[in-house]
């Protein structure tokens, strides 16, 4: 825990900065991490450093599933996941995760912002390479200082932004980069309530084959990993008294593998129900689902504009990340900014709320810049 801890302190002013050039890897900051980064280490090399026991080592590693990659490819330094989990905890909003969003939208209401929902973005408007607004699909077109995306960052740059003005992410290019994997889920409510942990993993009995099948392969496993978020039992007011609901995930292949999800989610749901009815102590579940949606890859794309339904956006490599990684002040458009999993620091709700902060100081930052101060 000591070892790690240095770790985090020494890469988290990485974590927490823009990368706006590669002369920022010569900063200090970035050469004080650098002993840290564990290179040439993926997470599940540098874990076989402190456990034997593979069930131990595995069990450390699922946090790679946040950034949709295998544990045997997932960059060593990541290995700060596992540890600030159990170093700080982890903690759950009462009411459910859109609590923390709807008291940010508080917060801005409080300070004079105004927020429009319901009208979907159609396009950027654009001078040349600099983003003046959006066009709205009712064709109304809102223009702004400064625009920030929140979207799916490839599905934006592919949906959004016409072709010309993109050089290092073109549609083309897009194609052409590693993307997390996907996820099967069920969110189903139940006329019960089941006295078991909040957070239930069931791994793979062949784990590292059932990774490859997600990740390389791209096919469906007949045996598949799969985690169970029973949050009523920690927070009884997300379903009625004697009621509860289940949040079951099992990450599969994106849409690049082309799986016809029409055809095999209605089977891959029963493996899903047998294997944590089996493996569990959640016992009679299917008797239980009294209302139930299931999302497949193809939802995420088609319903919430995920592209290729990698819902953990980019891979976390080392080529796709810091410098790498699409910039919070996006490099290819002027007063463009991002925020989201596909830039800066990467995917996962703290590095996501932690990009909207880097974004946030970077347009205050060049703002103060305008007017001389500092």
């Amino acid at each position: 825990m000591k070892e790690t801890d240095k770790k985090m302190n020494a890469l988290l002013p990485v974590l927490q900065n823009q990368h706006r050039s590669l002369f920022d890897y010569l900063r200090l900051r970035a050469l004080k991490a650098l002993p840290h980064l564990s290179l040439g280490q993926s997470l599940y090399e540098v874990l076989s450093n402190y456990f034997t026991d593979e069930r131990l080592k595995l069990a450390f590693t699922f946090q790679s599933k946040y950034l949709g990659m295998s544990p045997w490819e997932c960059p060593g330094a990541f290995s700060i996941l596992s540890f600030m989990e159990h170093k700080y905890g982890v903690y759950h909003p009462i009411g459910g995760m859109h609590k923390i969003p709807e008291a940010m939208a508080n917060v801005v209401k409080e300070y004079g912002g105004r927020i429009h929902l319901g009208s979907g973005v159609k396009r950027l408007l654009l001078e040349g390479r600099t983003v003046v607004g959006v066009e709205l699909e009712n064709h109304e077109k809102v223009y702004a200082d400064e625009v920030i995306i929140n979207a799916d960052f490839a599905h934006a740059m592919s949906t959004f932004v016409e072709e010309q003005p993109l050089k290092l992410y073109s549609k083309e290019k897009l194609l052409k980069k590693d993307y997390s994997c996907s996820t099967f889920m069920m969110y189903v409510g139940l006329d019960k309530r089941y006295d078991l942990p909040h957070h239930t993993i069931i791994f793979s009995d062949d784990y590292e084959k059932n990774v490859k099948e997600i990740t390389k392969t791209k096919e469906l496993s007949a045996d598949p990993s799969i985690y169970i978020q029973n949050a009523s039992v920690s927070d009884p007011t997300l379903a009625p008294e004697g009621s509860s609901g289940l949040y079951i995930l099992a990450p599969v292949p994106n849409n690049f593998s082309e799986i016809d999800w029409e055809m095999h989610k209605e089977d891959f749901r029963e493996l899903v129900l047998s294997q944590i009815e089996s493996r569990t102590e959640f016992k009679n579940l299917r008797k239980h689902i009294k209302v139930e949606r299931m999302l497949t890859p193809r939802n995420w794309e088609s319903d919430y504009f995920v592209y290729k339904g990698a819902t953990f956006n980019l891979a976390h490599h080392l080529r796709q990340m810091m410098y790498f990684r699409p910039h919070n002040k996006f490099q290819e458009l002027n007063h463009c900014w991002l925020v989201g999993g596909g830039t800066h620091p990467g995917s996962g709700l703290p590095t996501i709320f932690e990009s909207g902060r880097i974004t946030t100081n970077g347009i205050v930052e060049s703002h103060l810049k305008k007017r001389g101060v500092r």
